[in-house]
């Protein structure tokens, strides 16, 4: 009886675990087009925003169809989105080996010692010293 119970709760949380993810991502979604779901919901309700809220409704002959109240919350939809405090990126570069301030007689030197450590390294007597194979116990 426990165990059912216990394996009830967890699948309860995986799917509220789910669900909970799922508004997270629709409301970040949301904040970054918003300005499409501004004017979708002014598709869906252009027939009312044109008979009821529009500002030239009584003028005949007028071609807005409520496009002034799109206009509108397109302006107070950008102002929202200017209000938001930009991300402030606190990472700095650190350059460790920069080839701008060496010196111009450091690259012979370099070579030099790139080459002799690339002998020491086809040296056998140098590799012995370093990779021993392990010994037999027996």
């Amino acid at each position: 009886m426990r165990f059912g119970r216990t394996v009830f709760l967890l699948s309860i949380l995986a799917y509220l675990k789910h669900i909970i993810s799922t508004i997270l991502i629709l409301s970040v979604l949301s904040f970054q087009f918003s300005d499409l779901l501004v004017y979708i919901s002014f598709k869906i309700n252009q027939d009312y925003i044109a008979k009821n809220l529009c500002v030239e409704k009584d003028i005949e002959g007028s071609t807005c169809k409520g496009c002034c109240q799109l206009k509108k919350k397109l302006e107070k939809n950008t102002e929202q989105k200017e209000q938001v405090p930009p991300v402030q990126n606190n990472k700095q570069n650190i350059d460790f080996f920069t080839l701008n301030y060496l010196p111009n007689n450091y690259f012979p030197v370099l070579l030099e010692i790139t080459k002799s450590f690339l002998s020491r390294l086809n040296n056998y007597k140098f590799l012995s010293s370093i990779f021993r194979p392990p010994k037999n116990i027996s």
